[in-house]
């Protein structure tokens, strides 16, 4: 039988692009190394603060990846036996002692336990990023350090140095799953989450996990989804409203934010674990590719929360 020449070079033009991706997309299980023995759980840090991740100055993105990767390392991060400050309580306090990015690598641990009153905090280093869509090709990629400092004795409890990939390409078998892939891709900050997610996943593997020798466990508000009427790849218009849907436990107190832009939107507890809210946007908003954030809160002051991963908001304001 005849072998069509097309064919065959087209076969061993796939071949080769197959293994190529094998050989560069595997990124593998991101290696913690850690820096104290595990038997001195008992003396791990309770309270821990995530600073704010910085980026390579040679690194040239609008979607701000390391803010990004921050908020989805918090949210899996906080499910391990610390006790948490949240975020945006951090980023509080660096404004109130007028700290600056660049002047994070500089400060000393106890100038850190004064500003934050915690006993440990996470550093993050993005050193690439990068999210690329064309032809056949369409990857996102993070590759960052992590490290844990104890702030009590100024040593480095652990890290981690990652290269995280999400890739979809000509190596995908279906053309339209590869096709569907590289749409999605085109959306870099969504693309961004995914992988950041994935490195965060990967990391949460190594990383030590006191627990079990806490007295008190710390139980995070659950939410088990969250729901808006955004469309995919649809601005919204001045005028036109957003309505949210978290569902969870009950009784909590609930909110949602609109990426950095607009946080704490109050929401309502309309049946037992179902809360809603909404907002209305103004023709003097503009906003690109933010997310949705879901957030319950306990009598505690513990949080717990959950990005709407269906579509990001964009609005076209009056000063677009």
């Amino acid at each position: 039988m005849l072998k069509n020449p097309r064919v065959q070079s087209y076969r061993i033009f796939l071949a080769g692009i197959l293994g190529l991706t094998l050989l560069l997309g595997g990124c593998g299980t991101a290696e913690v190394i850690v820096r104290q023995p595990v038997k001195s759980f008992q003396d791990y840090p309770r309270s821990v603060a995530i600073l704010p991740f910085r980026l390579a100055k040679t690194i040239e993105t609008q979607e701000e990846p390391q803010k990004i990767f921050r908020k989805v390392f918090f949210d899996y991060f906080c499910y391990l036996g610390y006790d948490d400050m949240d975020i945006e309580e951090v980023d509080r306090r660096l404004k109130q002692f007028k700290i600056e990015e660049e002047d994070i690598p500089n400060i000393s641990a106890e100038k850190w336990r004064t500003i934050l009153g915690v006993d440990a905090l996470i550093k993050g280093f993005i050193w690439d990023a990068n999210n690329f869509t064309g032809g056949i090709h369409a990857e996102t990629t993070i590759n960052a350090k992590l490290e844990m400092l104890d702030l009590r004795t100024g040593e480095t409890l652990w890290d981690v140095d990652h290269s995280e990939m999400s890739y979809s390409g000509i190596a995908i078998p279906s053309v339209v799953t590869m096709v569907k892939g590289q749409m999605a891709n085109t959306d870099a900050q969504l693309s961004f989450y995914k992988t950041a997610e994935s490195f965060s996943m990967q990391a949460m593997k190594g990383i030590p996990n006191p627990s079990d020798t806490r007295k008190v466990k710390t139980a995070l508000p659950m939410i088990t989804r969250i729901e808006a009427n955004l469309k995919s790849s649809r601005a919204v218009h001045p005028g036109e409203t957003i309505h949210v849907s978290v569902f969870g436990q009950p009784g909590m107190e609930a909110s949602f934010d609109i990426g950095s832009w607009r946080s704490g939107i109050a929401m309502k507890e309309t049946s037992p674990g179902t809360y809603e809210g909404e907002y209305l946007f103004k023709p003097e908003d503009n906003i690109l590719n933010a997310f949705i954030i879901g957030t319950l809160r306990n009598e505690k002051g513990i949080t717990g929360k959950k990005f709407y991963k269906v579509a990001l908001v964009t609005v076209r304001g009056e000063e677009s």
